[in-house]
């Protein structure tokens, strides 16, 4: 039997890790079958067993090339940081950015909450810990001359900026609510005013 070149063996996961992003979105880990996705993927479930020992392997290499997309499309903050950048002077534009981060990695934010569901987040968890400190690298030097309220460290504010408005932009347009109770765009400006003007009193 012919071996596949490294291009096809390629070519063949990502088929079968399509298809499973598919079935997992909507039916959840434990409620996929191999049988199931070795139909939905067009393979043999022996091919799929020639790629991945087990599901979970399948769901840890799924999630972790999601997280890698999601990864290189976060480069394009680094705009957003050093002279002339929106943070933390514009928030309303930084959140807007994140907004747009959240619409296109709608699928790896979904698998996230599979994973915390059936698997109390242990594949996700690395890729969020320390999430300032990959911030920090990501940055870098222009991070570094940033100037933020008080003595905080410029890499944990912007990870608290993220944080508040990725959860935000996750429940409104991955779930569809209004946490806020109003539309979005009066809801980001009231986000970014508090960050910018905090909770006390003047």
């Amino acid at each position: 039997m012919a071996t596949l070149s490294p291009e096809h063996q390629a070519a063949r996961r990502t088929q079968i890790e399509d298809a499973a992003l598919k079935l997992f979105l909507k039916q959840g880990f434990h409620g996929v079958g191999l049988r199931e996705l070795a139909k939905t993927a067009g393979v043999s479930l022996g091919n799929i067993y020639n790629h991945y020992p087990d599901k979970e392997h399948l769901f840890t290499a799924l999630l972790s090339r999601l997280y890698l997309d999601f990864a290189r499309s976060a480069l394009g903050l680094t705009a957003l940081v050093g002279k002339g950048g929106a943070f933390p002077h514009d928030l309303v534009t930084v959140g807007e950015t994140l907004g747009k981060l959240v619409d296109q990695h709608r699928d790896y934010l979904t698998l996230v909450y599979v994973d915390i569901a059936e698997f109390d987040g242990r594949h996700a968890q690395p890729q969020y810990d320390d999430l300032a400190g990959k911030f920090r690298k990501l940055f870098g030097p222009a991070l570094e001359g940033t100037r933020v309220g008080g003595d905080l460290d410029p890499a944990e504010a912007f990870t608290a900026v993220y944080l508040l408005f990725t959860n935000y932009f996750i429940l409104s347009r991955v779930i569809g609510a209004q946490p806020l109770g109003k539309k979005e765009r009066p809801s980001v400006a009231t986000l970014a005013r508090l960050l910018s003007e905090g909770l006390r009193q003047r």
